[in-house]
């Protein structure tokens, strides 16, 4: 469930003015006076349409061809470039040079920013950041993922030797909140426990064993929703999860067009720990704002809050299958 098995290692759970980066190239310098990486003719040649992270499109000519990491600022963006501790709102859709198909859509999110922790080429984009800016990422798989073969990463109809495309768009950049700490088994709940919520219309049916251990069941007759659609079946009484929490979480997730089980930490038998912003949004947004002892059931179409539709495909999935939810919050622990 991780925020983006492409974008950062799994291990990461993510002043100067940027006076001289202007849109059509990669000059500036980052928060420790470093230069930025440049452009280069085959990043500037990248032209999109639609929203990043969202429904992105590439309108410029594929194939691409790449070989060295370059960068362009697309939009300049203004303020303060970010400083390494600090968290930026990023959006980010990542592109097959090679067909131009979007491989991920991310929609925004907050990342942690500490110069060096992230992949190569994402440090290179993020240690210039600056709020508003887009941007554009060229290079070759093997540059970016050096040492990687594209199927670990469940990546088809792609070589070593392919390009890879990234845009990104930053927004509002603060001070990073300090890491949450833990919780004992003894201090969770062991199911969600509260009020009953009636979920709304079309939304899959929730039944709950002795254990709380859900099964979930798709409206007969009713198609799964193009959007990422949230609803509370409990509602808690407990804190309230904040963003950048860590949360202890029971969850299910089965495809709406089957009814399959895919992961489920009822089958694991212990809740699992993550922190809110290291998730994919679909979790994310179910999640934040929310009471311990709640729980949440999350509708999440591929390209609206999930994997996208290539990853979902690498997974076994089909690529337009919609994923299903059932958490229940147990506890949540809030950033110093």
């Amino acid at each position: 469930m991780k925020l983006s098995r492409v974008l950062v290692p799994t291990a990461i759970v993510g002043a100067l003015l940027l006076s001289g980066c202007s849109a059509g190239g990669g000059a500036g310098k980052d928060g420790s006076g470093d230069a930025c990486l440049p452009s280069g003719s085959v990043s500037d040649s990248i032209k999109v349409k639609g929203d990043v992270g969202v429904d992105l499109e590439i309108t410029s000519k594929v194939p691409v061809k790449a070989n060295e990491l370059e960068r362009t600022v697309m939009t300049a963006g203004e303020g303060d470039v970010i400083k390494d501790g600090q968290t930026v709102e990023v959006a980010m859709t990542m592109f097959n040079g090679k067909t131009g198909e979007a491989l991920q859509q991310q929609p925004e999110a907050p990342m942690p920013f500490t110069q060096g922790s992230l992949l190569g080429w994402a440090d290179e984009a993020f240690r210039c950041a600056v709020p508003g800016q887009k941007v554009a990422m060229t290079a070759s798989f093997d540059k970016m993922y050096e040492g990687m073969d594209p199927a670990e990463m469940q990546l088809t109809d792609i070589t070593k030797d392919d390009a890879i495309v990234v845009v990104m768009e930053f927004g509002k950049i603060e001070k990073t909140k300090g890491e949450p700490g833990t919780l004992e088994p003894g201090d969770l709940l062991k199911k969600a426990e509260g009020k009953a919520v009636a979920a709304p219309e079309g939304f899959p049916t929730v039944k709950l064993d002795a254990d709380g251990k859900p099964e979930i069941t798709m409206p007969e007759g009713v198609d799964a929703p193009g959007e990422l659609s949230v609803a509370t079946l409990i509602e808690g009484d407990g804190e309230v999860v904040e963003p950048g929490d860590r949360v202890y979480v029971h969850y299910k997730g089965v495809i709406w067009r089957t009814g399959e089980e895919f992961d489920s930490s009822w089958s694991r038998g212990e809740p699992i720990p993550f922190r809110t912003n290291e998730v994919i949004p679909g979790f994310t947004k179910a999640l934040e704002g929310q009471k311990v002892g709640s729980q949440i059931i999350s509708v999440v179409p591929a390209e609206d809050g999930g994997y996208g539709a290539a990853q979902l495909e690498g997974m076994g999935h089909q690529p337009d299958d919609v994923m299903v939810f059932v958490l229940d919050i147990l506890g949540t622990v809030h950033s110093e």
